[in-house]
Order: C-alpha cells, then sequence, then structure tokens
C-alpha cells in the first residue's frame, strides 16, 4: 500500500526534538513523510529530519494542526493526494511508535475502515482523534472531505474539527472506527498505563506526563515502568524532551527519574 503522510510539528524553543525525529522516522518506514513546522525552525533543525521527508516546509502562521495540515494539502493539490491509496495525518503531540508500526498499519488495513485513528472518544459526541489518523483513496477523491478542508475554521482548536470530520465523513456513508474501542463515555487517553496493558497502544500522548491538566493519570512511576517493561520504545527519549523544552514536571516524574525509570 502507498501512503502519504503530513506532519505537524511545533516546538516553542523552535527545535526539532529527538522524539519528533525517531517518530518522522518510523513513520518513513510505512509512508512517505512531508513535515509542516509552525515556527521558525532554522536549516540546521530542519536537516535532522532530512533523511526522512520528502519535504519539509517552517513557517509562522496563526494555524494550529488542522491548518498546518491544509497549508500542506494547499500545497501538494489533491491531483497529487489522490495518487496514494492512503492518506495519514499525524503531530508531535505523542511519544512512539512504542511498537513497530509496519505490524500495526497492517493490522489497520485488514480491518477495512475508508478512515481511522488510534483512539476515539464520546464526549460530546463520537469522534477520532486526530494524533494519527489516516483516510482511504476514496476518502481522499470525496468532495465534501475536500470541502471541509477548504472550509473550516482553522482558528479553531483541534477538537472542534474532530467533532465535525467524524460524523461529515460517516454521513457520506464512509466507516470510521478506532484501533481502541472502548464504548465508554471517558476518554480513553487518560488512562495510558491501561492502554499499553491491554491494547499495546503504538502512542502515548506527550500530555501524559505533564502536570495540571487532564492526562495526569500515568504521571507516576507505574506508566515509566509500563514503557520500559512492556514497549520497544526509548524511554530516554522523555526526560530528554522534557528537559529540552522545559516543561512542568511532576513529583512523579522526579522520583521516576531517581529510580532510573
Amino acid at each position: 500500500m502507498r501512503r502519504i503522510c503530513l506532519f505537524s510539528g511545533y516546538d516553542k524553543e523552535n527545535k526539532i526534538q529527538d522524539y519528533v525525529v525517531y517518530l518522522i522516522k518510523e513513520l518513513s518506514k510505512v509512508s512517505e513523510v512531508y513535515f509542516m513546522g509552525n515556527c521558525r525552525f532554522p536549516p540546521d533543525e530542519l536537516f535532522k529530519i532530512a533523511p526522512y521527508t520528502q519535504m519539509f516546509y517552517a513557517k509562522q502562521l496563526p494555524l494550529k494542526d488542522f491548518g498546518a495540515w491544509q497549508y500542506m494539502i494547499a500545497k501538494l493539490g489533491w491531483e497529487k493526494l489522490v495518487q496514494y491509496d492512503e492518506l495519514i495525518l499525524c503531530n508531535d503531540s505523542v511519544y512512539g511508535p512504542l511498537y513497530d508500526l509496519e505490524n500495526f498499519f497492517r493490522l489497520m488495513e485488514r480491518r477495512g475502515y475508508d478512515f481511522w485513528s488510534v483512539t476515539s472518544d464520546y464526549e460530546q459526541n463520537f469522534h477520532l482523534h486526530s494524533y494519527c489518523m489516516a483516510f482511504s483513496q476514496d476518502v481522499i477523491k470525496n468532495a465534501q472531505f475536500r470541502k471541509f478542508w477548504q472550509t473550516v475554521p482553522f482558528f479553531h482548536d483541534t477538537q472542534s474539527c474532530e467533532l465535525e470530520l467524524t460524523p461529515l465523513l460517516t454521513q457520506q456513508g464512509f466507516i470510521g472506527n478506532s484501533y481502541i474501542r472502548t464504548f465508554k463515555q471517558g476518554n480513553v487517553l487518560h488512562d495510558p498505563v491501561q492502554m499499553i496493558q491491554e491494547h499495546q497502544v503504538p502512542f502515548i500522548k506527550v500530555k501524559s506526563f505533564l502536570p495540571e491538566n487532564d492526562y495526569t493519570a500515568g504521571t507516576g512511576i507505574e506508566l515509566r515502568y509500563q514503557l520500559r517493561t512492556k514497549t520497544d520504545y526509548d524511554t530516554s527519549l522523555i526526560p530528554k524532551h522534557i528537559n529540552m523544552a522545559h516543561l512542568p514536571q511532576t513529583v512523579g516524574q522526579r522520583i521516576a527519574r531517581f529510580a532510573g525509570l
């Protein structure tokens, strides 16, 4: 299967962090990758991902992930995108992959969805999360899908766009689903330990390691332990990113660091 991945990145320090380089490197094994940095990455930073990308852009715009993806769609054009079997949208809000991506994409291909994501939730309405989301060629050709990218107000946050996109494609007759489907009202992202233990999820949100937000369930030693013992991920990339980006740390993270986790 021929895939194209549009990757949205942002860093307040104008650095392409090592965890992002690794993520893009692994994505390049299953897809052609195009990168849009919504900030002023200097050339030496962009060179880090040059071996793994077909093209990269760096431009400071008042847009978030969906705006960055729209920018690349406009640059590449639908004529190019329709040449691929699958369009992938991804961003740098996750650590991973925790396991082999080729096996994961083969699994999702066998399920036969028209569009899919890694996770989803029922908060407000059922919708797929967009940090890693894929669309079949039939969806790429769909007029309403293309219109969505032309008309959606990109000053809205990512959740607003997610809430609109899933029902829009469902109304067009497409079948969409997520790798993890819990059928619960809560958001599965709030329990990253469970996602590793029960589902072997390929990505963990960066927010899982930050205090004072909705993703604090796994900020202690247990999540670090699960990552070290149950996944293939180089966990040293996580504290390196947290330190380099000057992100706030929880007490659990400090304890985990001293415990060698």
